[in-house]
């Protein structure tokens, strides 16, 4: 008998004793970058050609209403491992980068942690605890570009087995040596043995059917990240030919695409690029290879199979012609429209009863830490999958939906292939709502009659907007998901219009940081109704990074301040306070007036004249500094024309007796009136009102945040 079939044999027989002796089931997680919906033949393209994808999903059980937890690639990675919403972790963007900022954009991107955190149980330390190999075979993109070394590489995240696994996010080629001359930080590690023609995805399944062929006597859990069909596009020779001749043949090659608008951009409109095409079907062959290995090794019916994409596909630019086309689904990658992410998703195992079935409840990618776990019949993680939930209730037939209201997206960058800017978007049951970061604009989808989202409607359904609005505010609240903030440098001249701020609980007048078990700066707030309406602004700025706390009042004037300052410090010790009085100071009272605070500057009197307000906040001052914290001075707020019980440019002359009194004391000064009168009339909540929107409070709190930080030599 032929040596080479001898061995098959062996095997196959080897194969079948392993899966008798092994009870738990093996797991092989396979993620695409950039797949778009309709990537596949299953999902209605007829240019691409997916047959053994197809055949899977027939097989297994299909999610029609699939979605990435992100719309770029590395925080839906990070969801995958971690059963955590990206922004619950910080990791909202690719590459640890902050994405495109500048005078030109309208907001500030928050910081971005390009790595998972370390105290997270990945998905792979969960199986290991279990007696799983593990091995990570393809693209990872998972530690920030700027960090060097590989202290955040798939090994040191639970993987006994790392090939081609490093931080960047492409391949040089998917040609042998899998290099670039262009941009070598993205040469392909650990492939060096090669010999020209090699193709990056066959050889990275080569490595993958290795891996199965040495574990297959011992459960085994394989995350085999392909690096296709990401960009640079590459194909093999022979199938590029393929599909030059059936586009040609298709008439596909003598026109070019219309494109569909998407605000600024274009989505392409037609399926008609021969590499891609060639890409999609070597993906199809070689996810059929690992498929056919397990069937050689007997191991097919005791194996867990997922298929998935990392985000929606590349299909919007400034041309109408890009890389694929995802028609009906509205934009692509990037975007928090459906184009950019909502994927195919195909799940395999065994003893499934909806075999063969398309399931349509909305499901996201945290939600494969619990259900591959429970699939495995292995005890579930709850406290570190917090936003997922196990999908095998549905598999089974048990259910018919999950048991949670929404689900949520949060994209708070900008990116070159988006003109919308940061946004996000709530799902609940058929219903979508995206909102535009920039401008607080929404739109409103039923996506079960309208899934291009051509229709919204928005302004017909005001109460379920508001509901839909308010339940993202509390969810941005709850998994201290960091929001976008104004970008004081915009040169725009609408560069103060409104912008989108969540709802934050202030807990009435006083309100503080959550608990926390690590050791932060004290930071505490002493204010007026200007002050408690920047305070949860300031909390969440500095969430993880100080314990910030506010006095139980609102402080009035100076008057108010020397009889209370002893109650609202309390016995604790702040290592940092952040003050101001004035706006009280310099109102006029009228007794007779029964209107809240008696404010009537025809008929009042001045509550605290100037010559006595600086011998009040003098002595302030000095009881402040007896406390040993460091000491933050904010300047009055603008008080606007029109106002009913003070003068505007009062404020002017408080604050420069404030300003000689902190001089003189060493105390650092915070110019809130010279940025609230940078501030257009949108951001004050009516004419004449000393008041702000939560946008402009949040402006406020914004530069509140940034000198406590700079002070405390704490990262904003």
């Amino acid at each position: 008998m032929n040596p080479y079939k001898l061995f098959a044999l062996g095997l196959t027989l080897l194969g079948s004793l392993s899966a008798q002796r092994q009870e738990k089931p093996n797991v092989i997680l396979f993620l695409v970058d950039d797949l778009g919906y309709t990537d596949l033949g299953v999902t209605g393209s007829s240019f691409y050609e997916t047959p053994r994808l197809d055949a899977l999903a027939r097989k297994g059980v299909f999610f029609d209403n699939a979605y990435a937890a992100n719309p770029v690639c590395s925080p839906t990675r990070a969801s995958i491992l971690t059963g955590k919403y990206p922004s619950r972790i910080g990791l909202t963007n690719h590459s640890g980068s902050t994405g495109a900022k500048g005078p030109k954009y309208k907001l500030e991107p928050p910081a971005v942690k390009g790595n998972m955190p370390a105290e997270d149980l990945t998905l792979a330390e969960a199986f290991k605890k279990h007696g799983y190999a593990t091995a990570h075979v393809g693209k990872w993109h998972l530690q920030a570009h700027h960090q060097k070394g590989t202290e955040h590489y798939p090994e040191n995240h639970g993987f006994d087995l790392n090939v081609a696994g490093h931080k960047m996010g492409q391949p040089g080629s998917f040609l042998f040596p899998y290099q670039s001359k262009q941009h070598p930080s993205t040469n392909v590690p650990g492939l060096e043995d090669g010999k020209p023609g090699d193709y990056l995805t066959d050889i990275l399944t080569d490595h993958a059917i290795r891996f199965i062929e040495e574990k297959q006597g011992s459960p085994f859990f394989l995350n085999f990240w392909f690096y296709t069909v990401h960009t640079p596009l590459g194909a093999k020779p022979a199938l590029l030919k393929k599909y030059q001749d059936k586009a040609k043949k298709l008439g596909l090659d003598q026109t070019k695409s219309d494109g569909v608008a998407v605000h600024d951009s274009f989505a392409d409109s037609r399926q008609d690029n021969p590499t891609y095409a060639a890409m999609v079907e070597s993906l199809d062959e070689n996810v059929g290879r690992v498929i056919d290995t397990l069937d050689r090794l007997n191991l097919r019916d005791n194996t867990i199979l997922l298929f998935f994409s990392d985000n929606g596909g590349l299909s919007t630019g400034t041309s109408p012609s890009s890389v694929t086309s995802i028609l009906p689904n509205k934009a692509g990658k990037a975007w928090v429209y459906e184009g950019g992410i909502r994927v195919p998703l195909i799940i395999d195992a065994p003893a499934l009863k909806q075999k063969g079935s398309t399931l349509t409840e909305p499901v996201v990618s945290t939600d494969f830490y619990p259900t591959l776990l429970d699939l495995a019949g292995l005890p579930l993680e709850p406290g570190q999958h917090l936003d997922g939930v196990s999908l095998k209730p549905l598999l089974d037939g048990q259910k018919k939906t999950l048991s949670r209201e929404a689900l949520y997206f949060h994209y708070p960058h900008y990116h070159h292939i988006n003109s919308m800017g940061p946004s996000g978007a709530v799902r609940m049951g058929d219903y979508k709502l995206v909102i535009r970061y920039e401008d607080s604009s929404t739109e409103l989808y039923n996506l079960a009659q309208d899934r291009g989202e051509l229709r919204n409607m928005a302004s017909e359904n005001e109460g379920l907007v508001n509901r839909m609005k308010k339940m993202f505010d509390q969810w941005i609240s709850e998994t201290g998901s960091l929001m976008p903030t104004a970008n004081l440098k915009y040169t725009s001249s609408k560069k103060n219009s409104s912008f989108y701020t969540p709802a934050r609980d202030t807990h009435g007048i006083h309100a503080e940081s959550k608990p926390s078990d690590q050791d932060l700066p004290r930071v505490f707030l002493i204010g007026d109704s200007i002050s408690i309406g920047y305070t949860p602004e300031v909390i969440h700025q500095l969430q993880d990074k100080a314990f910030v706390s506010r006095a139980k009042a609102n402080c009035g004037d100076t008057l108010r301040g020397l009889a209370a300052l002893d109650s609202w410090l309390g016995s604790g010790k702040w290592d940092l306070i952040h003050f101001n009085w004035g706006l009280h100071d310099l109102c006029y009272r009228n007794p007779e007036v029964k209107t809240v605070g008696n404010r009537d500057k025809v008929n009042g009197t001045q509550s605290v004249p100037l010559e006595q307000y600086q011998k009040n906040l003098e002595e302030l001052v000095l009881r402040l500094k007896k406390t040993g914290a460091k000491l933050i001075w904010a300047s009055t707020t603008k008080v606007p024309e029109g106002e009913v019980g003070r003068f505007a440019g009062d404020e002017l002359k408080y604050n420069k007796v404030a300003l000689e009194i902190m001089q003189k004391h060493g105390v650092s000064i915070n110019d809130l009136h010279q940025l609230s009168s940078s501030l257009d009339a949108s951001l004050f909540r009516g004419r004449g009102d000393v008041h702000y929107t939560p946008q402009g409070s949040a402006l406020l709190g914004q530069q509140v945040a940034d000198h406590i930080g700079k002070a405390l030599g704490i990262e904003k």
